[in-house]
C-alpha cells in the first residue's frame, strides 16, 4: 500500500490533506472531473458512510472553485421535455 501511495496512484489522508493532493493532481492534469472511490476492499457499510460524508463536508467545499472561470460542457444536463420519453399509461399506473 506505502507504494502506491508513494507513486501518487491514491490520494489518502486528512481531510485537509485530500484538498491539497487533490488540488495539486487537478491544476497539474488540468481536470476538472474526477472519479472517486470512497470505499475500497472490505471496508465496512459504516466507515464508507462516514467517509462520504467527511469527504462530501470537508473536502468538496474547497474544491468547487477550482477551474470556475471555465464554462463546463460535458456535465449532463436534463433533456427539456418534449425530448423526453413518455412513459406508457399503464406502466405509470402501476
Amino acid at each position: 500500500m506505502e507504494d502506491i501511495v508513494d507513486r501518487g496512484y491514491v490520494i489518502i489522508g486528512s481531510p485537509e490533506e485530500v484538498v491539497e493532493q487533490l488540488t495539486e493532481v487537478a491544476t497539474d492534469l488540468n481536470v476538472g472531473h474526477l472519479m472517486l472511490l470512497l470505499q475500497f476492499g472490505s471496508m465496512r457499510k459504516d466507515l464508507a458512510a462516514y467517509n462520504t460524508k467527511l469527504f462530501a463536508d470537508r473536502v468538496l467545499p474547497e474544491l468547487k472553485g477550482l477551474f470556475s472561470e471555465w464554462e463546463d460542457r460535458w456535465w449532463p444536463q436534463p433533456m427539456s421535455r418534449p425530448e423526453r420519453a413518455s412513459i406508457p399509461a399503464h406502466a405509470a399506473a402501476e
